[in-house]
């Protein structure tokens, strides 16, 4: 009976043979977890938000019938996040952007600019602004809990939601 193909091999060709396997493997598992696990340091991320009409007759159907663009905001733990929001339709109606705790926000609103333009209003450590017809507001947090937390404007709910998504 004759040996395996490992008995032709000598200690030191075993030896590396098991040296690279192990290399190989290692760095396989190595790039997967690095993959799995992919930390991002903190940074300021900034998102333009703006109201939208939806194109039916709210007086028919007694709904409201605005929408946040875009719905959704996705930002990672730790995260400074700044929203340009801007009322952008001409019917004269205001808007609340509304932030649920455990967040609060810092906020600037700012007035018409065909009118004038300036400065409206400044809040600090809210969890609701209004906006006028055609004002901005510049609201800025850090992004300190994970999860997914609705923004919604309070005037024109149920239609009127958004969500700020807080990986980490």
């Amino acid at each position: 009976m004759t040996g395996s193909g490992f008995g032709k091999l000598s200690t030191g060709r075993l030896l590396i043979v098991a040296a690279v396997i192990a290399i190989v493997s290692g760095a396989s598992v190595g790039l997967g977890v690095g993959y799995v696990i992919h930390y991002n340091a903190p940074t300021t991320r900034t998102f333009y938000l703006f109201d939208r009409s939806l194109p039916f007759n709210e007086s028919l159907f007694n709904i409201p019938h605005d929408t946040f663009v875009p719905d959704t905001v996705t930002v990672n733990k730790g995260d400074h996040v700044v929203i340009h929001f801007s009322d952008i339709e001409s019917t004269p109606e205001g808007h609340t952007f509304n932030l649920d705790p455990p967040y609060t926000f810092d906020a600037v609103v700012y007035k018409d600019v065909t009118k004038g333009g300036g400065v409206a209003g400044t809040f600090s450590k809210v969890g609701s602004v209004f906006m006028g017809q055609s004002q901005t507001a510049t609201i800025t947090f850090t992004a300190n809990w994970a999860g997914t937390f609705p923004y919604y404007c309070a005037i024109h709910q149920p239609t009127m939601t958004g969500y700020l998504v807080v990986i980490g």
